[in-house]
């Protein structure tokens, strides 16, 4: 979600999805299905010696409000809730939801601290970090997860080609769990 300036703020665009690092991760045939690596993409080698999995989803918002915290105008503390949908990389098929959070860290509404969840075939990630309206690519951290995606750790980057599709990436790392 970026805003696009003061006077639009009821409207931000989504900062979805997800760059998530798992260990020895072993999709379920059915995420296998819904999310196939990005074109151009091969395996990163990370320090222990495993690969990470990159994962391109589009996601689509559906819902999005936005609650105003002061009676003088934009600022720290405004809120802005996003919820849609996730398509697989050739957005023909629906793979899954997410929705999340956007709180303003700035007095203009241009900084934000991001929370969003996705629910994927198998399980749920869950994304956190700092959204920069102004960058062009948003990247935030995959700090975990539920089912298949347990202990996910790695990133989540995202571009917006047209108003609320979100253009997501995910890097899962492998885990460090036996």
């Amino acid at each position: 979600m970026i805003p696009t300036g003061r006077r639009s703020r009821s409207r931000l665009r989504c900062p979805a999805v997800v760059s998530l690092a798992l260990a020895a991760l072993t999709l379920a045939p059915a995420a296998a299905a819904a999310a196939r690596p990005a074109s151009g993409s091969a395996p990163h080698s990370t320090a222990n010696g495993g690969a990470a999995r990159t994962i391109h989803l589009v996601a689509h918002e559906r819902h999005h409000a936005f609650l105003d915290q002061g009676p003088h105008g934009p600022g720290l503390g405004d809120e802005s809730i996003f919820a849609g949908v996730l398509n697989d990389a050739s957005d023909t098929a629906r793979v899954g939801s997410f929705g999340g959070t956007l709180t303003s860290l700035s007095v203009d509404d241009s900084v934000f601290a991001a929370a969003v969840d996705l629910r994927l075939p198998g399980g749920q990630i869950v994304v956190q970090g700092i959204f920069d309206a102004s960058a062009a690519r948003i990247v935030h951290a995959i700090i975990g997860g539920t089912g298949i995606y347990r202990g996910a750790r790695g990133q989540f980057s995202f571009t917006e080609p047209a108003s609320g599709v979100l253009d997501m990436t995910l890097t899962l790392l492998p885990s460090d769990r036996g």
